[in-house]
């Protein structure tokens, strides 16, 4: 007898392998225990931390890339500019962004029009003015990014220049800064 229902017992226990006792009642298992959601949500938990941050710093580089990048066509057209004009736009010393623009655009920007490269001017290779060095929508972009033309800085005295931009990213302030030869240097 002990030997039938052991048999009785183990086959019913093979039959419902999905089902568990509690109380003396047959449940059928449907989702999942506390413990296996609490370990899901921990897991969660531990790979947003790793994530999150990484993700935030790689937005941030990719936003100081994007204005260096934009300082290097500056650069660029400064040093084309030079070529033509045997000299960089002219503050006499002083911080005047707009000049830099108007001569770089080939255009008027605000009130502030540009000296050399102005209409019925000539190069020294021969072309006539203006000449449009970078366009006005490439120099907004910049500004944009930087937060404002309040935000660039341009000194020159016709023989050297110094351009630099500050720019809020992160939670830091990064300032750029180039020279003649375009080199950019970027201090958080």
């Amino acid at each position: 007898m002990e030997k039938r229902v052991f048999e009785l017992v183990s086959k019913r226990a093979v039959e419902n392998k999905t089902k568990f006792h509690t109380g003396g009642e047959a449940m059928e298992r449907k989702g999942f225990t506390l413990i296996e959601l609490m370990i899901v949500i921990a897991i969660i938990i531990i790979l947003a931390a790793i994530a999150i941050p990484n993700y935030l710093r790689m937005t941030e580089r990719a936003k100081v890339s994007a204005i260096e990048s934009d300082m290097k066509a500056i650069a660029t057209a400064l040093e084309t500019y030079n070529t033509d004009w045997t000299q960089y736009p002219n503050t006499n010393g002083a911080n005047n962004w707009g000049l830099c623009k108007a001569e770089l655009t080939g255009s008027a920007v605000g009130s502030t029009s540009p000296t050399l490269n102005a209409s019925g001017k000539t190069t020294v290779t021969g072309e006539s003015a203006p000449i449009v060095y970078i366009t006005p929508e490439a120099i907004a972009a910049f500004e944009k990014k930087v937060g404002g033309d309040t935000n660039v800085t341009y000194k020159s005295d016709g023989g050297d220049y110094t351009l630099q931009a500050t720019a809020s990213i992160g939670g830091k302030t990064y300032t750029f800064t180039t020279k003649p030869g375009g080199e950019i240097t970027v201090s958080p």
